[in-house]
């Protein structure tokens, strides 16, 4: 792996830098590569294009592949049917999601897209985010991975979310690491624990939604600045925060990301995001809806990357809120609203019911009536005049997955509590 990654990095590190037009040149033509592998090596493909009467001779361009089907999440339910043919699945690579849907599925790699997904594309983004290969690296996670090498364990590090901080704290701090890695909900319960034992340079955050409040609170916590990174089980990283925190940076060598138009009121802008994996040739993987929402950003960052931004920092759209007259609000539009009220540790945004939405205050010493009533007024007009009631709660649990969502919606889907993409 060491000399696959010397022989292959700096090719991909060069690339970050080429203008947008060549990038999107190279991504076009393995589009095109990959749709054919897909047509005459997938089942699962080669049926859906036979059903819409479409071959790969029909992608002429982007708008053209925009009447290609979407593969959903259902669609990984039976892996075997994606997987290429000349891929036997017991030597391929595998990955399981969290199951934090109440759906898990497993999706496949071959020795070369694992090697692009889960160390090239990461090592191109960490060294571009200050990362140094001698950093020691603690990440904090679901399940800890098989023991690696002894090399590996002197510099990177895991420690299971699931064990009491208070158990855990000590031997993070033993380890001192210079970067942290881990969800934005755990990180901000493990700052305030640590209350300045533990001083890393770098913090990056994944697998949430990263609100403003949660980035500051770790910010504070921990005396570092806070990156973001944006991916899924199903096709590795996506896009990634810079220094300059100007949006994320797509992998857009490697992958298409499209935005499907979804909700109303937002402008055109925000919507569904669909991502085409452009390296992993063992389970084809076009259009896949992962159940997130964004939007792309027009303008190039300021580093000079010819990366495209996205910010697909709007919530996954179990997140979303149905309200009883139709609307669907997302999750971005709650949290902005209440963001900036002074006096709130934490919040968690709950809908109990169609008719009743509740939010969760873990306070500091200065919230008071009115930070209560403040937070009723500027939802109240989000929310259509529902009033949401405000609690105080000593903490908020995470999910059995381990993350926290800040907005989720417990009302069921007779409630009407659905957007309308999974009706």
């Amino acid at each position: 792996m060491f000399m696959q990654t010397l022989l292959r990095y700096p090719r991909l590190a060069r690339e970050q830098w080429l203008p947008a037009e060549t990038i999107a040149r190279r991504r076009w033509r393995r589009l095109q590569s990959m749709v054919e592998h897909a047509f005459a090596n997938s089942p699962f493909y080669r049926r859906r294009f036979r059903e819409l009467g479409i071959t790969p001779a029909d992608l002429r361009s982007a708008d053209d592949f925009a009447k290609f089907p979407v593969t959903t999440r259902e669609d990984l339910r039976e892996p075997e049917d994606l997987i290429a043919s000349g891929f036997e699945r017991s030597r391929l690579k595998r990955s399981l999601t969290s199951g934090s849907t109440g759906r898990r599925t497993t999706s496949y790699y071959d020795a070369d897209a694992w090697m692009m997904g889960k160390h090239l594309l990461k090592l191109r983004a960490r060294l571009a985010c200050g990362v140094r290969p001698w950093d020691r690296v603690a990440v904090l996670q679901e399940e800890l991975p098989a023991p690696p090498s002894l090399a590996a364990v002197r510099r990177v590090r895991s420690f299971s979310i699931h064990r009491p901080i208070d158990e855990v704290l000590p031997k993070l701090c033993a380890f001192a690491p210079a970067v942290l890695y881990g969800f934005p909900g755990y990180l901000l319960h493990l700052g305030r624990a640590a209350a300045g034992s533990l001083k890393p340079r770098l913090v990056f955050t994944s697998g949430e939604m990263l609100d403003d409040l949660t980035r500051s609170g770790i910010e504070e916590a921990f005396g570092a600045g806070v990156l973001d990174i944006y991916g899924c089980t199903e096709v590795k990283e996506i896009a990634w925060e810079c220094p300059r925190r100007e949006g994320y940076h797509v992998n857009a060598d490697w992958l298409l990301l499209e935005v499907q138009p979804a909700c109303s009121g937002d402008g055109g802008r925000q919507g569904t995001l669909l991502v085409t994996c452009l390296y992993n040739r063992a389970m084809p993987l076009l259009r896949y809806e992962i159940g997130d929402t964004g939007e792309m950003v027009e303008r190039a960052c300021s580093c000079g990357r010819g990366l495209p931004l996205a910010r697909p920092t709007l919530g996954r759209s179990a997140d979303y809120i149905a309200l009883e007259d139709g609307t669907v609000v997302p999750p971005y539009n709650l949290t902005m609203a209440i963001r900036t009220i002074a006096g709130m540790r934490q919040f968690q945004i709950v809908q109990r019911t169609i008719s009743r939405v509740e939010v969760l205050v873990v306070p500091r010493p200065e919230f008071g009536d009115a930070s209560r009533r403040e937070i009723q007024e500027r939802l109240r007009p989000v929310l259509h005049g529902l009033t949401a009631e405000v609690r105080i709660v000593e903490k908020i649990a995470p999910e059995p997955s381990g993350k926290h969502r800040v907005v989720k919606s417990e009302a069921t889907a007779s409630q009407g509590a659905r957007p309308e993409r999974e009706r």
